[in-house]
């Protein structure tokens, strides 16, 4: 293996990091204004659902809080699948982690150019993390199209398993 597929590797593991602190830090300041979205909500739907109260509103926002986190870590655990499968030289591999990249550096994008609506400590951690993670995977998928290791992809890429 290639130096150059190993240190990417390396590198997407530290984006999924990066992206499991960005998912905890941005739960963490909905769960501090749930009662606020609930609130929102309730508001919103009070016309259509008199009878619904405003505690089933504020229990279903917070539900979604914990799903939101159990997915996210669940998509991190297949991402670390694809980063191992990358490792092997697999090409669909570096095809996934490069869409992937895309998408990061957009929203890292995004979140440099929003800092100035960050209100709390929750916000700006879950902005700086997304920044540093659209840098390392765009770093990563750099690594991967240099000429080694698109030799590399090419030679284990089109192996059937055994």
């Amino acid at each position: 293996m290639p130096d150059d597929v190993r240190t990417a590797s390396q590198l997407w593991w530290g984006a999924v990091v990066l992206g499991v602190v960005r998912l905890l830090a941005g739960m963490w300041t909905r769960f501090e204004h749930r009662h606020t979205i609930a609130r929102n909500i309730y508001d919103q739907l009070r016309a259509q659902e008199p009878q619904t109260p405003l505690a089933t509103y504020d229990l279903m926002v917070t539900l979604l809080i914990v799903l939101g986190v159990v997915f996210g870590l669940a998509l991190a655990a297949a991402a670390l699948a694809v980063v191992h499968q990358l490792r092997r030289g697999k090409l669909w591999a570096r095809t996934l982690l490069n869409v992937a990249a895309v998408v990061l550096v957009i929203g890292g994008v995004n979140s440099m150019f929003g800092l100035g609506a960050i209100s709390g400590t929750g916000e700006m951690l879950a902005g700086a993390a997304a920044i540093l993670q659209a840098v390392v995977a765009a770093g990563a998928v750099f690594l991967c199209h240099r000429t080694e290791s698109n030799n590399y992809f090419k030679v284990n890429g089109n192996r059937l398993p055994r």
